[in-house]
Parts: structure tokens; sequence; C-alpha cells
């Protein structure tokens, strides 16, 4: 049934009085707003200190000045700037006054002319919370270091690698201030752990930033990982026992003469190693007191070789005279 004119023409005349009702209120509102904010306040604002033209080699020190509180006194306006973001101050190093070698400070003052241009601050500056600014640099130091993996790998069987995991690079650069620096001699990486590896294998690596001191700047953060792997198998050489530090006019008898070296080698490396490429010693002057035996070390081995272990850890001895 349609809507009767009296009906239409009430529902009309309400839906003004809310458009009314809403734009007197919005604008009664930003009324009121303009009013407080015209009005004068004071305020504590805390700012960030930061230094420019800092010489290359040089630092800023943790104890230096970075935060100062000025007292405000202002309109709205001029004071709501200071209140979404802490807002900063810039002072450049080369206007400030040397007191000794890297030490400087900044002379400061409700009064002081340059600190009002760099805030551009239209009201009062009521106080400042202190009339100086001291700033010490440290040496800025570089230094190149080692990076070590932190790692957990497990072969499939059958499989193996040569070299490993190779990095690349295999070190960074480090600096900050020579103090800390002089602290860090090597820095580690996020954790590799792999199971059943049987292809080659590549990946970035992240360096862990996190366990260094705060102000250390790491080039590059991140690394590769490689390794290449290759099939692998089980080997072993009869080696001769040395006997060595015999004292003289000793004869000593060692039994057996001989100790089976097991290792793995890579396929294509298996048939490179032979004898010659080992060396076990018994060491006389290492021998316990009322014993009989004689432990047994393995001294020299080839690069290519993996899990070497001596089949007897100890020999047997006699003397004869």
């Amino acid at each position: 049934m349609p809507m009767s004119k009296t009906k239409l023409s009430r529902f009309s005349l309400k839906r003004n009085n809310v458009k009314t009702f809403l734009f007197f209120l919005a604008f009664t509102s930003v009324l009121w707003l303009f009013i407080q904010f015209s009005k004068n306040y004071t305020q504590e604002v805390a700012f960030d200190v930061r230094y420019t033209n800092l010489p290359d080699d040089r630092i800023l020190d943790e104890n230096s000045d970075q935060g100062l509180k000025l007292t405000l006194n202002g309109n709205g306006f001029r004071l709501i700037n200071y209140t979404w973001s802490k807002p900063s101050l810039k002072f450049d190093i080369t206007n400030a006054i040397e007191t000794k070698e890297n030490d400087y400070y900044f002379y400061l003052g409700e009064a002081n002319q340059s600190l009002k241009d760099k805030l551009n601050f239209k009201g009062r500056v009521l106080s400042v919370q202190k009339d100086t600014l001291n700033v010490i640099l440290d040496i800025n130091l570089k230094k190149k270091i080692p990076i070590r993996l932190t790692k957990e790998i497990e072969y499939a069987p059958g499989y193996g690698s040569d070299e490993g995991v190779v990095l690349s690079p295999d070190s960074i650069m480090i600096s900050g201030p020579k103090r800390i620096i002089d602290t860090i001699h090597h820095v580690t990486t996020e954790n590799l752990k792999l199971d059943g590896v049987n292809t080659d294998y590549k990946k970035i690596l992240s360096i862990k930033i996190d366990s260094l001191p705060p102000r250390i700047q790491v080039v590059p953060k991140e690394v590769e990982a490689n390794i290449l792997v290759s099939k692998f198998t089980e080997g072993s050489q009869e080696i001769p026992i040395t006997l060595i530090n015999v004292p003289d006019g000793k004869e000593i008898k060692i039994f057996p003469k001989e100790v089976k070296v097991v290792y793995r080698v890579g396929l294509d490396k298996y048939n490179e190693i032979n004898q010659r490429d080992f060396k076990v010693i018994a060491d006389y002057n290492k021998v316990a007191e009322d014993s009989s035996f004689l432990i047994l070390e393995l001294i020299d081995m080839p690069t290519s070789i993996h899990d070497v272990r001596l089949q007897d850890k100890q020999v047997q001895f006699v003397i004869l005279n």
C-alpha cells in the first residue's frame, strides 16, 4: 500500500531535523576545540638529541648526552606538534666547544638563540633541563673477524662431503667503539640443521647479530652455506706402529706391530688413499706406571677422509733388556 503524503512529509521532516542536529553538534565541537587550542599551556617536552658531522673515524660514546627536556609555553596549536611523536634536536659537532681530545660540549639556556632556532617554536622556552650538553667521541674501529658455523648435519647412509659446509664469505667486517670491538673475536650463524643429506645443498644463513653488544655494525649480515655431497664408502689400512722416546740402552718389543685404521672416504678419492698417508705412534714417555700397554696415537692422515678411528687403542709391550 503506498505511503500517504502526510506520513512522507513527517519522515522527511525528521530526517532534516537529524541532519541539522548533527551539523550543529559538529560545528560546536570544532568551535570548542578551536577555543581550547587557542589557550596558552605550559608543557614539559622530551627531545632526542642527535649530533651531526661526526668525523669518519669517530663514533658517539654512549655516555654522551642524548636527551633533553624543555619546558615550553604556548598555545595548543604550537604545542600539538610535540604530542604526536617524540621531537629531536640536531647539533653540529663542528660548532661544539672542545675541552680535551674527543670531549666536547654545547652551551644551552633559555636565551640561547641557536637553541630557539633549532626548536622553530613561536612560544616561550621557560626552562631547560641542563645548561650544557656533554659529548664524548670514541674511536670508530673496523675489524675483520671469522664466522663460526652452528650446525647439526647428518648425511644419508653412503653419502658424505669432503669439505663439509663451506661459508661464503668466511669472515665479516664489524665496526663500532674500539673498547667494544676489541672484545669481539668471532660471530656465529643461525643453526643449520639437516638430516639425511644426499644431494648438494645451498642456503643463505643469517649472522646472529642479537648476540653482539649494541651499537655494533655488521657487514654483511648474511652468508651463503654450500655443501658438495658425494657417494662415500668405508676404507681401511694396516699401518705399522712407530715406537718413539725409547730410552738409550733399552730394547722394547710391541705386539702387534701394526694397527688397522678405519675411515670413510668419497668414492672418487678411494683409490688415492694408501698406507704412506698415515702415521701411528706409541710414545714410551706416556706409559703408565706398572702398565704393560702403550697408547696409540694417529698423528698423520689424509685430509679427504672422515670418521677416522683406530681399531685398537693400545698395544702390549715387553722390555727385553
